[in-house]
């Protein structure tokens, strides 16, 4: 199982330590540290592994006074937009592991998993890992069934209004050009 560790640049040797020690414990770590190389096409490798992974890890904070819940990383910022576009928060089986280092807000795609938080300093990546570890071998055990039916839900009424949106300029569109017609 292919686990993808998200975190920001300033949570570099917090990712690093804690991929050490879940490579330890047996598990396949992708890590864009460890795997992508300097200038390499690395929105498409992220992407892949994203579509690849199994199990996701996000090292998210300590919080800025910029951050809310989206990240100032623009690397993070992308992860977490393909895990959205992949749809794998609304997946019970897959599992979703929130990491809140010092105090941040956990962004709402992560917010029917659970979350261990751990001080800004001396963080026990032994902890964290069996913590890590507990939520992917019970991905569905992990999971608030009932905030998963209203994400699901949210997101088929968001598609609906998106539909209905694009109708909207379609016909608007239609309408535009019968009047430059008529000119």
């Amino acid at each position: 199982m292919l686990v993808f560790i998200s975190h920001s640049r300033q949570n570099s040797g917090a990712a690093l330590k804690l991929a050490d020690e879940l490579t330890r414990r047996g598990f396949n770590v992708w890590l864009d540290l460890r795997e992508l190389d300097s200038g390499a096409g690395w929105e498409q490798r992220v992407s892949d592994a994203v579509r690849q992974s199994r199990a996701f890890v996000f090292l998210i904070g300590p919080p800025t006074p910029s951050d809310k819940w989206m990240p100032t990383d623009r690397w993070q910022q992308y992860e977490w937009k393909r895990v959205i576009e992949e749809e794998h928060y609304l997946d019970p089986s897959i599992s979703l592991v929130p990491v809140l280092i010092g105090a941040p807000e956990i962004p709402g795609f992560l917010s029917v998993r659970p979350s261990i938080s751990v001080a800004e300093t001396a963080i026990d990546f032994i902890a964290v890992a069996d913590f890590v570890v507990h939520a992917i071998e019970n991905p569905s055990e992990n999971v608030d069934e009932g905030k998963l039916g209203r994400a699901r839900e949210a997101r088929e009424q968001a598609m609906r209004e998106y539909r209905r949106y694009l109708a909207d300029l379609a016909r608007d569109e239609v309408t535009l050009a019968g009047l430059r017609a008529l000119k």
